[in-house]
C-alpha cells in the first residue's frame, strides 16, 4: 500500500476538538484499522465531501442497539469513537463514494453539535495508558492473546508493517493490542469493549478472556467487518 506517510504529531496539534460522525451498526474501527466504505447516502456523500476538503477526519461510530427504529435520524451511539483518516476517496458515476478509512486515535464524544445533514460532535482524544511496572504483564498477555489467535498472526505482522509505513515504527504496546483485537473474529460488542478501554493491560486481559471464551465454547467466526453498503 503505497500511501504519503501520516504525520500524527501534525494531526494531533492541529485537531480542532471537533469530528464528523458516521455511524454504522456493525463496523469498529481500531486504531491501525482500515475500514473500506460505499458511501451512497446523501447526507454522507456530503461528509466525505467536506473532509475531504478539510482534515479528511472521519470518527466511525459504533449505533447502539434498537438503531434500526431511528436509523433515519440521529440513533444513539456508543460515547467512544475511532477517529480516522481518508487514505482514498473516489466517486462512482452514480455520485457514491468508495472510501479507504484508517484508524488513527480513540476519542470520547463530549457533545454532539446540531449540525446538518449528518453529525457531528466535540470530543476528547484518550491516549492509551500503561504504566512500566505492567511492563512485563503486558508482553506476557500479549504473548497469551497471539496464542489464541495462531490462525491470524501473519495478518497481525502485515497490519503492523503498513500502519509503521504510513505513520511510523512505534512499539507502544498499545497498538499491538490494537492489531490483536483487530485481527480477531470477534462480534462488534465485544470488539466495542475493546475500543472503550484505555487501559492497555486491562484491554488485552478482556481479548484474552473473549478469546478464551470463544474457543472453549467452539463459537462460530463473526463475520469480517459489516455490510460496507449500510451509511
Amino acid at each position: 500500500m503505497d500511501h504519503t506517510p501520516i504525520d500524527m504529531q501534525a494531526i494531533r496539534s492541529d485537531f480542532r476538538g471537533e469530528v464528523r460522525l458516521f455511524p454504522l451498526p456493525n463496523l469498529v474501527l481500531f486504531p491501525d484499522g482500515f475500514a473500506p466504505l460505499k458511501v451512497f447516502e446523501k447526507r454522507y456523500v456530503k461528509l466525505i465531501e467536506d473532509a475531504s476538503e478539510d482534515d479528511g477526519l472521519v470518527a466511525l461510530a459504533t449505533l447502539k442497539p434498537g438503531w434500526e427504529a431511528d436509523y433515519k435520524g440521529s440513533p444513539p451511539i456508543h460515547p467512544i469513537v475511532c477517529v480516522g483518516k481518508m487514505l482514498r476517496q473516489q466517486q462512482t458515476p452514480t455520485g457514491k463514494y468508495d472510501v479507504l478509512l484508517y484508524g488513527l486515535m480513540r476519542a470520547r464524544i463530549l457533545e454532539e453539535r446540531p449540525t446538518s445533514p449528518y453529525r457531528t460532535a466535540r470530543v476528547e482524544l484518550l491516549d492509551d495508558r500503561a504504566l512500566p511496572v505492567q511492563a512485563e504483564a503486558i508482553a506476557q498477555r500479549m504473548q497469551r492473546a497471539l496464542d489464541l489467535v495462531p490462525g491470524r498472526k501473519s495478518v497481525i505482522w502485515e497490519m503492523r508493517r503498513m500502519a509503521n509505513q504510513l505513520r511510523g515504527i512505534d512499539a507502544a504496546p498499545g497498538r499491538y493490542a490494537d492489531a490483536v483485537a483487530n485481527a480477531s473474529d470477534l462480534q462488534h460488542e465485544d470488539r466495542y469493549q475493546l475500543l472503550a478501554e484505555q487501559n492497555v493491560l486491562h484491554r488485552l486481559e478482556r481479548l484474552i478472556h473473549m478469546l478464551e471464551e470463544r474457543a472453549y465454547t467452539g463459537a462460530p467466526h463473526a463475520p469480517d467487518g459489516t455490510d460496507p453498503s449500510l451509511n
